[in-house]
């Protein structure tokens, strides 16, 4: 390995909807990424991540379905600190929250083997959200909690065979079940 390449890997891989490379744009929670969840749509993470802030189950289909940063905004009303989801509850920030965000970012890259596989190729860059701004004192989703899980998927996905023919790109094996 040249000194060049190693420095390469110490570059830190941004995840942001702002970042300077696409993937680190595509791996953020705004990016227009539709995918299933538990048989339910969703149009991006942040639009999984903001329905789980109501209750009223026509507002949640709504929110789901949205990307971006309006999506953030809406969910800006919200003052929930518990939520249900699939019958069960669990407070904001708790490990069940974290791991149903985590299946839900999981869902997103089986959606997209394309980007599983480019993200996949950023290891073993260590994993930053730096947005310019401070999570909040009281955030149920902080950026570091955000990057571990983030960590913990690309393992998981370069374990699995992603493989692209002529542009198209497919999982062999899939993860929904860890």
């Amino acid at each position: 390995m040249t000194p060049a390449s190693r420095c390469a890997e110490t570059v830190p891989f941004n995840v942001y909807s702002k970042a300077t490379e696409e993937i680190g744009r595509l791996m953020s929670n705004f990016a227009r990424t539709p995918f299933v969840l538990d048989g339910a749509e969703y149009g991006s993470i942040e639009g999984f991540y903001v329905s789980l802030l109501f209750l009223d189950p026509e507002e949640r289909r709504k929110l789901g379905r949205m990307y971006g940063f309006v999506v953030k905004q809406m969910g800006k009303k919200s003052r929930l600190k518990t939520t249900c989801y699939d019958g069960e509850w669990f407070d904001l920030g708790s490990d069940a929250h974290v791991a149903l965000i985590k299946r839900a970012i999981r869902a997103k890259l089986e959606a997209h083997p394309e980007i599983a596989r480019e993200f996949v190729a950023t290891a073993p860059r260590p994993i930053v959200h730096e947005t310019g701004f401070r999570d909040l004192p009281d955030a149920e989703f902080p950026a570091p909690v955000f990057c571990r899980i983030l960590g913990e998927l690309r393992e998981e996905f370069a374990a699995v065979d992603v493989f692209c023919v002529h542009g198209s790109c497919r999982i062999r094996s899939g993860l929904s079940g860890r």
